[in-house]
């Protein structure tokens, strides 16, 4: 049965409102970080998650969660 990695990573976020990096997510889902980049660039792209720079690395929320926290 294939995957529904974009579901699966919805959830995650949904359940972690602080937000996550994308080694988080990898390391949640169990798959590889460039997998997890690969798909949270396209969710980024189609604005269904936000992410926010924090010095190296960004962290990755539900859109309406981050607009909720920075609005």
């Amino acid at each position: 049965m294939k995957r529904n990695l974009e579901k699966e990573i919805l959830t995650i976020l949904s359940e972690k409102a602080y937000g996550l990096s994308i080694e988080e997510i990898a390391e949640f889902l169990q798959i590889n970080r460039a997998t997890a980049a690969k798909y949270l660039f396209a969710m980024e792209s189609s604005e269904i998650i936000a992410a926010r720079p924090i010095g190296k690395a960004k962290l990755h929320y539900l859109k309406k969660n981050y607009e909720a926290k920075h609005d």
